[in-house]
This record gives C-alpha cells, sequence and structure tokens, in this order.
C-alpha cells in the first residue's frame, strides 16, 4: 500500500511538470510564430500576487565625468538648475590647447602660402613647357624651309621688292633735292594762283551765303547749309595760303636732315633686301641646314627640361597640399581638444549634483556632475526572484508603496525587465522597471524604497 501510495504522488508530480512544461512550449511557440518579447509574455504559477523591494529612480539619469584631467576654472550651473542638451557646465583650463590651437592655425597659414607659391611654380613650369614647344614648332618650320630650297615665287617677290626698294631710293633722292635747292618759280606762280583762286571762291561764298546767315526768317536748315559751305570755302583760302607761305619761306633744318635720313634709310633697306636675293639664288648651304638642325635639338631639350621642371611643380603642388590639409587636421584636433575641455549637457533635465568646485582638478573618469530628468519617476524593483518574474509581463499593473508615504497607494505599470539576471544573497533576481502613473503629487526623491505590488489572477 505504501509503495502504492509513493508511485501515485510520482506520477502527479510528473504530470503536473509536463502540463508546465507544455504550457512553456506553447508559449514559446507563440513568440517564434508572432515575433512577440519575452516580456510581454505570462506563465502562471498559480500565484496571485507577486511583490518585490525597489527603488524610486528618474526617468534618465547620466552621470558625467571629464574626458580630460584639468583645473576647473568655472561653473555654469549649481544643483538645482535646469538644463537643455547642449547648456555648458563646467569649464576646464584651455591653456595648453589655446596654445596648440593658435600653433596649428600658424601651421594653416605657411601651409596656404607654400601652396600659393607652389601653384604659381607650377603656372610659370607649364608657361616654359608652351614657350619650349612652340620654339620647336619654329624650329622645324626654319629647317624644313632651308631643306626645301627657295621657290620661284620667293625669288619673284625678292626681285620686286628690290625694284620698289630702288625706286624708293629715288623718290627720297627726288625730295631731298626739292627740300635742298627751293621751290621753283613754277611752282611759286602755281601756289599764288590757288590762292588767288581761292580768295574769289570765299568772296563769291560770302556775297551768296552771308545773307541767309544774316536773316533770321530763313528755314533753319538753309541756315546751317550757307554757314557748312562759307566755312568750308574760308578752310580752303587758308589752306592755299599755307601753301605759298611755306614755298615762299622754303625748308627748315629739320625738314632737310629728314629728307637726307629718307635716302639713308631707302639705300639701307636696297641692300637688305638685295642681300635677300642673293642668298635665294645662291641657294641653300650645307653649313645653314646644320645649324638650324642643331637649332632643332637645342629646342627639342629645351622642352624636355621643361617637362621635368612641370613634373616637378606638379609634385610641389600636390606635397603643398597634403601638406595643408595635414595642417588643418591638426587645427580641427586642436579645437576638438578644446571643446572637450568644457563639460556639456547630452540631455535635458536638472543638476542632480556636482562633485567638484572651481579651481579643483577634475580627474579622468571622475564622476563631476549628475544629470536627471524628474519628469517621470520610475520604480526600479531590486529582488524579483526568477520564481516570480515569469508572472510579470508589460503593461502589467502595479500598486507602489512608498516607505516615505506609509498608507498611500500609488499607481504605476510595468515597461520593461531586464534580460540578464543578478545575484543577490544568493538569489537570481530580475530588475523590473515601472512607470509611475499617478503619484498622487506626493513629493518623491531618488532613492526612496518602495515596494511594487502586481496582482497577477488580472
Amino acid at each position: 500500500m505504501k509503495k502504492l501510495i509513493i508511485i501515485t504522488v510520482v506520477l502527479a508530480i510528473a504530470a503536473v511538470a509536463g502540463y508546465f512544461g507544455y504550457e512553456q512550449i506553447q508559449a514559446q511557440q507563440e513568440v517564434e510564430l508572432t515575433g512577440a518579447s519575452e516580456d510581454n509574455l505570462r506563465v502562471d504559477t498559480g500565484i496571485d500576487r507577486v511583490m518585490a523591494e525597489g527603488k524610486i529612480i528618474p526617468l534618465q539619469e547620466v552621470s558625467l565625468s571629464a574626458q580630460t584631467s584639468g583645473r576647473v576654472v568655472e561653473l555654469f550651473v549649481s544643483e538645482g538648475d535646469s538644463v537643455v542638451a547642449g547648456d555648458a557646465l563646467l569649464q576646464l583650463d584651455t591653456t595648453d590647447e589655446e596654445i596648440a590651437i593658435r600653433q596649428a592655425e600658424a601651421g594653416v597659414t605657411q601651409a596656404k602660402a607654400t601652396l600659393e607659391t607652389a601653384q604659381a611654380g607650377w603656372l610659370q613650369a607649364q608657361l616654359n613647357l608652351d614657350v619650349a614647344n612652340l620654339g620647336v614648332r619654329s624650329a622645324e618650320a626654319d629647317l624644313a624651309l632651308l631643306q626645301s630650297g627657295p621657290t620661284t615665287a620667293q625669288i619673284t617677290l625678292t626681285e620686286r621688292n628690290v625694284a620698289v626698294a630702288e625706286a624708293a631710293i629715288n623718290q627720297a633722292g627726288s625730295n631731298l633735292s626739292l627740300v635742298t635747292e627751293g621751290a621753283t618759280s613754277a611752282q611759286i606762280a602755281a601756289a599764288q594762283a590757288q590762292v588767288t583762286a581761292a580768295q574769289k571762291a570765299y568772296d563769291n561764298a560770302l556775297k551768296i551765303y552771308q545773307p541767309i546767315l544774316q536773316d533770321e526768317n530763313s528755314n533753319e536748315a538753309d541756315r546751317e547749309q550757307a554757314s557748312f559751305l562759307l566755312t568750308a570755302s574760308l578752310s580752303g583760302l587758308s589752306s592755299a595760303q599755307a601753301a605759298l607761305d611755306a614755298l615762299l619761306a622754303g625748308a627748315t633744318n629739320a625738314e632737310r636732315n629728314a629728307a637726307g635720313s629718307g635716302v639713308t634709310i631707302a639705300s639701307n633697306q636696297r641692300d637688305a633686301v638685295a642681300a635677300q636675293l642673293d642668298l635665294l639664288l645662291a641657294g641653300t648651304r650645307a653649313e645653314q641646314i646644320a645649324i638650324a638642325t642643331a637649332s632643332l635639338q637645342q629646342a627639342q631639350d629645351r622642352v624636355l627640361e621643361a617637362e621635368v621642371g612641370t613634373a616637378i611643380a606638379e609634385t610641389a603642388v600636390t606635397q603643398a597640399e597634403a601638406a595643408l590639409a595635414e595642417a588643418e587636421a591638426a587645427l580641427t584636433t586642436a579645437a576638438y581638444n578644446r571643446s572637450e575641455r568644457t563639460l556639456v549637457a547630452p540631455i535635458a533635465g536638472t543638476v542632480a549634483a556636482i562633485y567638484i568646485k572651481e579651481d579643483e582638478v577634475a580627474q579622468v573618469g571622475m564622476p563631476i556632475v549628475i544629470l536627471a530628468d524628474f519628469s517621470q519617476w520610475l520604480v526600479e524593483t531590486t529582488d524579483l526572484t526568477e520564481l516570480d518574474v515569469v508572472e510579470v509581463a508589460r503593461g502589467l499593473a502595479v500598486a507602489v508603496e512608498v516607505d516615505a508615504f506609509p498608507g498611500e497607494i500609488l499607481s504605476g505599470v510595468v515597461t520593461d525587465i531586464s534580460s540578464v539576471s543578478a545575484n543577490v544573497l544568493g538569489d537570481v533576481t530580475y530588475s523590473v522597471t515601472v512607470e509611475m502613473t499617478d503619484d498622487q503629487g506626493m513629493p518623491l526623491r531618488w532613492g526612496m524604497t518602495a515596494v511594487a505590488s502586481m496582482d497577477t489572477t488580472k
């Protein structure tokens, strides 16, 4: 009979275990099929109410520390001040950073000047290369001309140029004789006749056009025409008189010198053209081709030198650009390092605590300012066991009792369940976050002890 009882109990336990195992498998399958989070699922273990101790915490909290050590030169906030994201909280000494920035700025200025010089050198090198290429083309043309020899057209044209130059000598000689000997009686008589004719023309113009100009009732267009013709006849008389006066006065010393120089210039031009004709008739000599060939080689060598100079100039520009980029990066780094000496608020909230004073030295990693968002209170449990956490899911209503306000029941709702456990006094526990939905206006404070009670039958 005793053995029968034992067997019956074992079977009952196995049946219960099997049932709960089946329920958990079903729940897991639901998660996999629907994509639901474990925080949204509950397992009914038969427990009607789950309770856990916790503490009051703000909606968000940030512990701030210095990224670099340094002396605090100014505090911009006090405990209890409200700030928004980006507000400056405190300033560390920036003496070293300011020096680094000035040095970096000087480096950028120097790098820019070096780049401008390199770019100017590159432009000059390009110009030198263009000139060298032009020299090659000119030398090639000269050599080709010598190798091809003079054409019939070139000889004919040069012979004509010689004839023109000789005619110019004759004309210059005639001008010199005229200036030296003075005007003939026939030239003077002709000039006097020109003056007489011009005077008569002017007298006739006065008789015809003067009355029109003096008549206030005459047509404006007629008056303008009369004025123009009268002025023209007077100008003709003046020109004729000036020509006669010049003949009577004879040539000046300057005119005689100019006439003599004209003969010399014309003779020199004739000699140059004649020499060119002689060269064409003589044909191209071997030494001329040799000289032209050497000139072409020199021009080609200058092109090679200019190309090397251009390549060197391009390298200098590339190096200068790299140096400028490096200098600008150094300036950016220096400016960033200076900005890191100002501690700013990463969130909007309240300055909950300040652990340093002005003139004290902040150490790297040492908490110096605590910011918190007190717009919403949370309860974070500390001892919810693994046996109870399976009964809890997001959205579950929570009754909260705060030790500081005995008898007062506040309302909340589960918003988060930790995925990783903690070991507290040998127990496996999970942290559950409860968002306060109704704090009844109680003056809650960060760190107050609370008890979260969750009815798992609902």
